[in-house]
């Protein structure tokens, strides 16, 4: 598994495939049980962790796009508000691609505020398609994301729940079954070196570092 601390190291720029894949075998193992028959994230690092987790269940793999693409010509389309952007950024998901059969699961990087994850969801609900389930690899218990996407009852998973106190990033035990010891203390280790500051994309993973 992954021997460097740093989010970098890890999902932001350089890939740790072997991490990864335990990740995505992970939250797979958790979510199987809501019977998904597709997987869907947003471009670019939320597709990591779920491709990972599509191959672990057998699934496809969908990603919405941040730009119109003139090679398709229906898409679904929303918008969400970035915690740092000044303007509402866009997503797309062509219309061949969500089907009202689909039971959807959500994957991305991070959960901070709910907002990447409320316009996936909202994506679906576009599509007639089922969202029965979402997973994270760190999820950032202050921002309130879960709590702002509780109003679609769907289960949410997290590998590693982090919070700040006092300037010090702590580790959450979950009420619900914890991924492996070795593979949560990993991700705790990446999760402790991001600082209380939003993230740049709200749930992009884009996180600022501490130097």
């Amino acid at each position: 598994l992954c021997t460097s601390p740093q989010v970098s190291s890890f999902v932001n720029h350089m890939v740790d495939v072997e991490m990864m894949e335990a990740c995505g075998e992970e939250l797979a193992e958790r979510l199987e049980k809501q019977q998904p028959t597709k997987v869907l994230t947003v471009e670019a690092t939320g597709l990591l962790p779920a491709m990972f987790v599509a191959k672990a269940l057998s699934l496809p793999c969908v990603f919405a796009r941040k730009q119109r693409q003139i090679s398709i010509s229906d898409s679904y389309q929303t918008s969400y508000k970035s915690t740092v952007a000044s303007t509402p950024q866009d997503l797309y998901v062509s219309t061949e691609y969500l089907n009202p059969s689909d039971r959807v699961l959500i994957i991305d990087d991070f959960l901070a505020g709910g907002r990447t994850a409320d316009a996936l969801v909202r994506l679906c609900k576009m599509a007639n398609a089922n969202v029965v389930g979402g997973g994270f690899l760190i999820e950032k218990a202050a921002d309130a994301g879960r709590a702002f996407l509780s109003g679609y009852q769907i289960p949410l998973e997290s590998i590693a729940l982090v919070e700040v106190k006092d300037g010090t990033i702590h580790v959450i035990e979950q009420d619900s079954r914890e991924a492996p010891a070795q593979l949560q203390s990993e991700v705790a280790a990446v999760a402790r070196n991001f600082d209380d500051s939003p993230p740049d994309d709200d749930d992009d993973g884009l996180v600022r570092l501490s130097v």
